[in-house]
């Protein structure tokens, strides 16, 4: 027979724990602080040390350990999930405080048909750049290039985890799936479908982003994107580009006008347009080919 583990006794309470807790995916690091915060409410011998406690639920069959590897690099992430081994509950382990956006909330919100093998993970930041007068000149140097992409993504079982760096929102339109065996966030449908529009790079490309806003049609509360976009505050004028997606989405026209005020600068629908068409009624540049509504 085995020797008994030393958190045998306390098996009960760490379930307690654990349960309580908002998230059931765990870095080491994060069980390193936990450990150490209930070290005296487990009655936790001072010889033990965290690997042991580790060893002790994944031997349990409580923790599932998954391992994730950086491309292009030898550095590797395990992610612990607690009674669980679902695939978003794990990736979303991978940054503190992250919550899926683009092509990936897309398929959360059958947005398309597709099943994703790359899924974006966005863990928000504050930028200490300041913004200055928006000007024509630098709006089309910026989108004559392609758009930048996070260069940081993790690998396991055939599938790649980006993680993005977005603006910070304070979480806006942020919801959380938590059940039996899930436990994660992503942007709601409103949140998602601005997201798309300003970065199709990360949502399929910009033929995607239509077919989402249509299939959105008659579930998108338009007037709830609108007050979204309102606080995101961009300094580019993205309601160009989100009114032209209704519009083109066939939208009813009162929910349309809502992103026709202001429009003072020409704008983009995409970076690095080769061939592009003119949108004068959104001062929108656009790739020929993508077939717009009449007079659009």
């Amino acid at each position: 027979m085995g020797r008994k583990s030393a958190f045998s006794p306390a098996l009960n309470k760490i379930e307690e724990l654990f349960n309580n807790l908002e998230d059931r995916s765990f870095s080491k690091k994060t069980l390193d602080r936990l450990f150490d915060s209930w070290r005296r409410e487990l009655d936790i011998p001072r010889s033990s040390e965290v690997k042991h406690f580790i060893k002790f639920l994944v031997n349990s069959g409580l923790l599932h350990t998954r391992t994730y590897a950086r491309e292009n690099s030898i550095t590797q992430k395990i992610v612990y999930t607690w009674k669980t081994e679902d695939d978003f509950t794990s990736y979303s382990g991978l940054v503190k405080s992250g919550y899926y956006t683009h092509y990936t909330a897309m398929y959360l919100h059958q947005l398309t048909l597709q099943i994703p093998k790359t899924h974006y993970l966005n863990c928000e930041h504050r930028s200490e750049m300041e913004h200055g007068e928006l000007e024509q000149r630098l709006i089309d140097a910026a989108f004559s290039k392609p758009q930048r992409k996070s260069s940081k993504h993790y690998l396991t079982g055939g599938v790649k985890i980006v993680i993005l760096n977005g603006k910070f929102t304070d979480r806006m339109g942020v919801i959380q799936v938590k059940n039996e065996t899930q436990t994660f966030f992503y942007t709601d449908l409103e949140r998602t479908l601005i997201d798309i529009a300003i970065r199709p790079v990360y949502s399929g490309g910009i033929f995607e982003v239509l077919e989402a806003y249509k299939t959105a049609r008659d579930s998108a509360d338009v007037e709830k994107l609108a007050r979204y976009l309102k606080a995101m505050d961009y300094i580019y004028p993205y309601h160009q580009v989100i009114g032209f997606y209704l519009e083109n989405a066939g939208y009813s026209n009162p929910v349309v006008d809502l992103f026709r005020k202001k429009i003072k600068f020409d704008f983009y629908l995409t970076y690095n347009i080769k061939n592009p068409d003119y949108s004068e009624k959104w001062k929108l540049y656009y790739p020929k080919g993508f077939s717009p509504q009449p007079n659009a």
